[in-house]
């Protein structure tokens, strides 16, 4: 594949086979995140109120067990983000793809590091320029 172009330009298909890897990727993260199962069931209804869902700890175990052939519905990846307060599942599902979820603070946070960098270059070039006309820092 040409380095130039992107995977949806190639002739080759990715590998779109990710369930298990989101599964042990949220299972995961829940181990982490401090919320038991019926905690994060109780997060995620919250946040899927409008839908008049009912998510429970035993949708959750069906879910996310490898074993079991339930997958959670794509429309709840936002409130389960939201519950386990992480976008890695999503990072795992777009993988195949070759990309990354980069989150809008992430890209402003970046860009303030990049500024200041610019500024301090700045002001080494201003003091460079004073000191060459042999005037005193300010």
């Amino acid at each position: 594949m040409n380095t130039d172009t992107t995977l949806f330009e190639s002739e080759h298909s990715p590998d779109s086979d990710v369930y298990l890897q989101f599964a042990n990727c949220v299972n995961s993260i829940v181990r982490r995140s401090g919320y038991s199962r019926s905690g994060i069931a109780d997060r995620m209804n919250s946040a899927l109120k409008s839908m008049e869902a009912l998510v429970d700890e035993s949708k959750i175990n069906k879910w996310f067990a490898p074993s079991q052939p339930q997958q959670m519905p794509v429309q709840y990846l936002p409130a389960l983000c939201w519950a386990i307060k992480s976008i890695e599942p999503v990072d795992v599902l777009i993988a195949p793809l070759q990309y990354k979820v980069v989150d809008e603070r992430a890209q402003k946070l970046q860009k303030h590091a990049e500024l200041e960098v610019q500024k301090k270059n700045l002001e080494q070039e201003q003091a460079k320029i004073l000191t060459a006309l042999e005037i005193p820092n300010t």
